[in-house]
């Protein structure tokens, strides 16, 4: 197996079943309290931070809940090069999500759970952007 193939198995796994857990945590009932731990080690959780679904509260913030998505989907785009994307793009992708984290600290701002979620997201593409991006031309 090639250090790209390893890496996206490390990388985007993990990344779709966090997302998958926080998404299918309400339903889980007495299974998800398995996850709880690994769930609360990440992500601080704040019922009020978390995304409100049909069947229930998700098992993490708005903001991990679609940084993990954002991840996988970008991990499975990128991977197999279906689109290319220069590498510095990805650090552009960060870019929303510090300075919301940066305006919240600093000022009297609270962040919607729907900018949480599009910065979360766009964190997500981004890091396996930076990541994929540059390996793209190294292998």
């Amino acid at each position: 197996m090639k250090g790209r193939t390893i890496l996206a198995l490390l990388l985007g796994l993990p990344a779709a079943i966090f997302f998958l857990l926080s998404v299918a945590f309400p339903v889980l009932g007495k299974t998800g309290e398995l996850f709880d731990p690994i769930l609360s080690a990440t992500c601080h959780r704040l019922p009020e931070r978390c995304v409100q679904m049909p069947w229930g509260t998700s098992g993490l913030c708005a903001r991990c809940t679609a940084f993990w998505f954002g991840l996988a989907i970008g991990i499975s785009f990128m991977y197999p090069k279906i689109i290319r994307i220069p590498f510095w793009t990805g650090a552009l992708f960060l870019i929303p999500l510090i300075i919301d984290g940066v305006v919240q600290s600093l000022f009297a701002y609270e962040s919607t759970n729907m900018l949480r979620t599009l910065t979360g997201l766009t964190a997500g593409a981004g890091i396996s952007i930076l990541i994929f991006g540059k390996m793209g031309k190294l292998s």
